[in-house]
């Protein structure tokens, strides 16, 4: 069977459980078909020693996460340069103890650039393992516009040439790379999700149901915005209750605006749960909300679906390329009346969608064995360009 090392930038770990969580999902829908190995690297102010190592076995893939210690000399130039050559080791002694002496992957797969790509691009030299590049970051994009610095940006030009292809999980993404000079072969493969965990269950709330999920920020999330709209639909006359689950950086304002606007009895937050806590509360919810004024390919939607509820969501092109008026109301981005109209629509005709439509979608387009056989091509594929 094919190994496939993930080289990720981001993932779950002990200081951010939810960190690149798609990634892990991913990888659990490709251990279907190959084996998967992950080296993930990462500094830590705290680090004992100068390196290290947590080795665990995730339901069948194995990790290694490698810690490294943060510099601190009080010169930021200095303390960045240290860091740089400590993450470059830190891969190779990590590599070096996932594949003993005689074994090797057959491919590589780094999630997201572009530090991941030290290691790939030495393996590729050194040993000829080809390396593939799936796409998360949303800095590409124009309505984000993080992308930049000469350095960076030929560095990830090299990178992406010298992969064998690259996948995003949006049409939008994949553009806007590619008007960054990014070229090579796309393929678009979306976002994963554990049908097993998100699944429709009989819902009898007494008013309407509505979950957020997401990092609690006023941009991108605009999540004191969504608290806003909340106080026209009450102001409108309408029952319902909020679920917020999730934390950030904008917690406390939110909050805040929660009791000024007298809606503690309409609205409670949750804080962070894990996925089966969230597949939970995303089944016992009625609808979605995402309010977001910039977004690549949210994880939710998808999970959204497999749950069966409908969704309210905005025009963003990686959102909208997949939306059907049967899975939900689209509304203009950064449009706060439009969003309070979506509202209360959805608050007085969510009955009217019908679960198992929705289910049925979410499970063709982001089931785990559809992801997986894709995944599967893409490597195959990958691994015919090398020869």
């Amino acid at each position: 069977m094919m190994h496939v090392l993930f080289l990720p930038k981001w993932y779950p770990n002990e200081y951010d459980p939810f960190d690149g969580n798609f990634i892990e999902n991913h990888a659990h829908a490709i251990k279907r078909k190959v084996n998967v190995s992950v080296l993930f690297v990462h500094s830590e102010a705290n680090c004992p020693t100068t390196y290290r190592f947590e080795k665990r076995e995730n339901k069948g893939i194995q990790e290694l996460l490698v810690f490294f210690k943060k510099p601190n000399t009080g010169i930021n130039p200095l303390n960045k340069l240290i860091a740089f050559f400590r993450y470059k080791k830190a891969q190779k002694l990590g590599y070096q103890r996932l594949f003993k002496e005689n074994s090797k992957p057959d491919l590589v797969h780094i999630h997201v650039l572009s530090r991941p790509a030290f290691l790939a691009l030495w393996l590729k030299q050194k040993f000829a393992i080809p390396f593939v590049i799936t796409e998360h970051w949303t800095g590409y994009l124009e309505s984000n516009g993080k992308y930049r610095g000469f350095l960076k940006k030929k560095f990830t030009e090299y990178v992406v040439k010298n992969a064998n292809r690259v996948h995003t999980v949006s049409t939008q993404l994949k553009e806007a790379m590619i008007s960054h000079h990014l070229i090579n072969q796309y393929e678009i493969i979306p976002n994963v999700v554990d049908t097993e965990i998100f699944k429709p269950i009989d819902r009898h709330n007494e008013v309407p149901e509505i979950i957020f999920v997401g990092n609690l920020l006023q941009t991108p999330k605009r999540i004191l915005d969504i608290i806003q709209a909340m106080k026209s639909l009450k102001d409108a006359g309408e029952n319902f209750h909020l679920s917020i689950y999730g934390e950030g950086k904008d917690e406390s304002k939110a909050k805040q605006l929660v009791n000024k606007l007298n809606l503690a009895p309409e609205i409670s937050f949750k804080g962070t749960a894990n996925r089966e806590e969230i597949g939970k509360a995303m089944a016992s919810a009625d609808f979605l909300i995402l309010f977001s004024s910039f977004e690549n390919q949210p994880c939710v939607i998808a999970e959204a679906h497999a749950a069966g509820i409908p969704i309210i969501v905005p025009d963003l092109p990686g959102i909208s390329e997949l939306m059907k008026p049967e899975l939900g109301i689209i509304v203009k981005t950064n449009d706060q009346v439009d969003f309070e109209k979506a509202l209360l629509l959805m608050v007085q005709s969510y009955k009217s969608y019908n679960t198992a439509s929705i289910r049925k979608y979410g499970l063709q387009l982001f089931g785990e064995e559809e992801i997986a056989n894709r995944f599967l091509q893409f490597y195959q594929t990958a691994l015919k360009m090398s020869k």
